[in-house]
C-alpha cells in the first residue's frame, strides 16, 4: 500500500515522488511577467511625468498667448477710440479709419463704431441699425468691457472689446466695438500639443527600450531560480544555481542552494517517519483518517475507503464524506449500508489544535446481532405471554368459581391446547438454538423420491379432513442425495403443513421432485390464499407472520419457515418462495449432491 501524505508520496522502494499539480506551475502570460511589469512601471512613470509637464506647459502657453491676444486687441480699440475723440459725429471718414485696422495680417475680424445711443455709424460688415451687447451697454456707461462670443457666419470663437469714445469735456459720444478671432491662438496651441505629444511618445519609447534591458538584468536570475525550483518540485534535489553576483539576487541563489540540501535531508527523514506510520496503520482493520485544521484530509488508509464506500483523496474535505455524517464530535452513523462508529482525537501543537484523527469501527454485525437479540427476546416474550395469559385466566376461573362439569372440561381442554402450543414453541426454539450453534448433521445417502413419498403419506389424513386434492409427481432420480433425514423431514412437514393450513377446503396441493446434473429439487405448490408481495422478503424471519391472528388461531409459532431455512442452508442448499394473493404459493427446495 502506498500511503499519501500531503502531495509527497514515498513508495516501498524508498523513491521519493512529489506530485505537482499542473495549476501550480502554469505558464505565465507575457503581460503577467515581472519583466513586463518593470517595463510598464518605467513607462508609466515617464508617461505621468511627461503628462504633468505637458499640462503645465500647455496652460502656461495658453495663458501667455491669450494675454498677448487681449493686449493686441485692446491696444487697437484704444487707438481707434483716441482717433475718434472730439470728432466722432463730424467725421466723414469712419469707413477709411476702419479699413486702416483691417489688414491681411491683422487678427481683427469685425469693427463697429456706434453713437451714444448704440446706433451703428460705420462697420466693417456694412450693417446698419442698433447694435447692443452686454459689453456695448457697459461701454455706453463709461466702462471698458470685453466678451467672448460665437461667430455664426464662420463658427469661430471671437473675443470682443468695447471702449467708450470720450470727448475732451468728459462726455461719451460713442463706442468702438472690435472683435478678433481666437483661431490663430488655438492653431498655435494645437501645434504645441503635437510637439508635446511627439516628445512624450519618444520619451516613452526610449524608456521602454531602456526598461527592457534593465528588467532583463533583474528577471533573468529569477527565471533561473524558478526553473530550478520546478526541478526540485519534480523530485530533483541535485540542482545547483551558479552564483554570478554578490547582490540580493546572488544571496537568493545561495539560499536556494542551501534550501535544496536541507529539503533533501528533511524528505529523507520524512521517508523514515512515514515508513513507521505506514507500518502502524497499513494493516489496521479499523479505518483511519487524519485531517488538518481546515478539516482537509492529510492521511487515510484503505480500510477507511472500504468502510465509507468512497474514493478518498488528499486535500478532500472530510465534511463532504458520508453525506456529512463524519464530525469532530464522533458518534455512530449509517454509511454505505454499514453502521460505523467514529472516535475522534485532536492533534495538538503549541496548545493549538492543528487537526484531528478519526478512527472508524464497523459495528454492523454487532448491531445486527444486538437488534436480533432484542427482537428475539421481545417475540418470545410476546408468544409466551398469550398462552400463559389464557392458562392463567382459565385456571383462576376454575379455582375461584363454581363451574359446571361441562365448562371444566372445556376450560381444561383450552389449557391443554395452550400448553401444547408452548411446548411446540419451546421445541422449535431449542431446534433453532441447536442450528445456530452449528449443530452437526447426520448425513446419509437417501433416495429422495421414496423419502418424500413416505412423508406425504403421513400427511394425507390432514388433507382429507379438508377435502383437499393431493398431486404427487416424482421424477426419476439421477442419484441419491446426502441429507439429515430427521431434520429434512421436519422441513418438508413444515412446508406441506403450511400449504394444508392456508389452502381452503377443496383446494389442490401439488408435491413433485425434479433433478438436474447439479441438484435435486422438491417443489410444493398450492392454490391457497397466497402471500402479499410486501411480505415475501421477510417471510423467513423468526416469529414473522403475514396474518398474526389467523396464524395463532391455526396453531403456528412463526418459526416454521425460519427452521426450514436454517436446516436447508445447513445442507448448503437453498429455499425460495413465490406467491401471489388468492392464487397460491410455490416453495422450492434445492439440494446439491455434494
Amino acid at each position: 500500500m502506498t500511503l499519501q501524505i500531503l502531495n509527497i508520496s514515498i513508495q516501498k522502494e524508498g523513491l521519493v515522488i512529489i506530485s505537482v499539480k499542473k495549476d501550480k506551475f502554469k505558464s505565465i502570460k507575457w503581460f503577467q511577467t515581472l519583466q513586463w511589469k518593470i517595463i510598464l512601471i518605467y513607462g508609466l512613470l515617464v508617461l505621468v511625468a511627461m503628462g504633468i509637464i505637458w499640462v503645465y506647459l500647455y496652460n502656461s502657453l495658453e495663458s501667455y498667448h491669450m494675454k498677448n491676444f487681449d493686449s493686441y486687441i485692446q491696444a487697437q480699440v484704444k487707438g481707434m477710440s483716441c482717433t475718434l475723440k472730439d470728432n466722432l459725429e463730424s467725421n466723414k471718414n469712419l469707413n477709411n479709419i476702419i479699413s486702416m485696422y483691417l489688414g491681411p495680417n491683422s487678427n481683427i475680424k469685425y469693427v463697429y463704431i456706434l453713437d451714444k445711443n448704440g446706433n451703428i455709424l460705420a462697420s466693417s460688415t456694412g450693417d446698419k441699425g442698433k447694435f447692443l451687447t452686454t459689453a456695448v451697454v457697459k461701454a455706453l456707461h463709461g466702462n471698458k468691457s470685453s466678451e467672448t462670443t460665437k461667430d455664426y457666419n464662420s463658427n469661430e470663437e471671437l473675443k470682443s472689446f468695447a471702449v467708450p469714445v470720450v470727448n475732451s469735456d468728459g462726455s461719451i459720444s460713442g463706442v468702438v466695438y472690435m472683435s478678433g478671432s481666437l483661431n490663430s491662438v488655438y492653431d498655435v496651441l494645437s501645434d504645441i500639443n503635437m510637439i508635446l505629444l511627439s516628445a512624450t511618445l519618444f520619451a516613452v519609447f526610449v524608456t521602454v527600450i531602456l526598461g527592457y534591458f534593465l528588467s532583463c538584468a533583474i528577471t533573468n536570475p529569477i527565471k533561473e531560480v524558478t526553473k530550478y525550483a520546478h526541478e526540485m518540485a519534480l523530485g530533483n534535489f541535485d540542482v545547483k544555481i551558479n552564483i554570478k553576483s554578490r547582490d540580493e539576487i546572488g544571496n537568493l541563489g545561495s539560499m536556494f542552494n542551501f534550501m535544496s540540501q536541507r529539503l533533501k535531508h528533511t524528505l529523507d527523514e520524512m521517508k523514515n517517519e512515514k515508513s513507521k506510520v505506514e507500518a502502524i496503520i497499513s494493516f489496521m482493520t479499523d479505518g483511519v483518517i487524519a485531517v488538518d485544521s481546515k478539516k482537509d484530509i492529510i492521511l487515510y488508509n484503505d480500510a477507511a475507503e472500504k468502510m465509507i464506500g468512497e474514493k478518498l483523496g488528499i486535500g478532500q474535505s472530510v465534511e463532504n464524506l458520508a453525506n456529512g455524517k463524519i464530525s469532530i464530535n464522533g458518534g455512530t452513523f449509517l454509511c454505505n449500508e454499514k453502521i460505523l462508529t467514529s472516535f475522534v482525537t485532536p492533534i495538538n501543537a503549541d496548545e493549538n489544535i492543528e487537526g484531528y484523527v478519526f478512527v472508524l469501527h464497523d459495528i454492523t454485525e454487532q448491531q445486527e446481532l444486538e437488534n436480533m437479540r432484542k427482537e428475539f427476546v421481545a417475540n418470545v416474550s410476546h408468544e409466551l405471554r398469550t398462552p400463559l395469559t389464557t392458562i392463567k385466566s382459565y385456571t383462576e376461573t376454575l379455582l375461584n368459581a363454581d363451574v359446571d362439569k361441562a365448562f371444566i372440561d372445556k376450560f381444561l381442554g383450552i389449557i391443554d391446547k395452550e400448553v401444547d402450543r408452548m411446548v411446540r414453541l419451546v421445541k422449535d426454539l431449542l431446534l433453532l438454538s441447536r442450528m445456530d450453534s452449528n449443530g452437526k448433521l447426520k448425513l446419509e445417502s437417501v433416495n429422495l423420491n421414496k423419502f418424500v413419498e413416505d412423508i406425504i403419506q403421513n400427511l394425507k389424513i390432514e388433507m382429507e379432513k379438508k377435502n383437499q386434492i393431493l398431486s404427487l409427481s416424482l421424477k426419476d432420480a439421477k442419484k441419491n442425495v446426502n441429507i439429515d433425514k430427521d431434520k429434512m423431514e421436519q422441513v418438508i412437514i413444515n412446508i406441506v403443513a403450511n400449504a394444508i393450513k392456508y389452502t381452503p377446503e377443496g383446494g389442490c396441493i401439488r408435491v413433485y421432485t425434479d433433478y438436474d446434473e447439479e441438484a435435486a429439487y422438491i417443489i410444493v405448490q398450492d392454490n391457497g390464499i397466497g402471500i402479499p408481495e410486501k411480505d415475501l422478503s421477510r417471510i423467513f424471519e423468526r416469529f414473522y407472520r403475514v396474518d398474526k391472528g389467523r396464524s395463532r388461531e391455526l396453531g403456528g409459532t412463526g418459526l416454521g419457515l425460519s427452521i426450514a431455512k436454517e436446516i436447508v442452508e445447513a445442507h448448503k442448499g437453498e429455499i425460495n418462495i413465490e406467491s401471489e394473493i388468492d392464487k397460491g404459493t410455490v416453495v422450492k427446495i434445492i439440494l446439491k449432491y455434494n
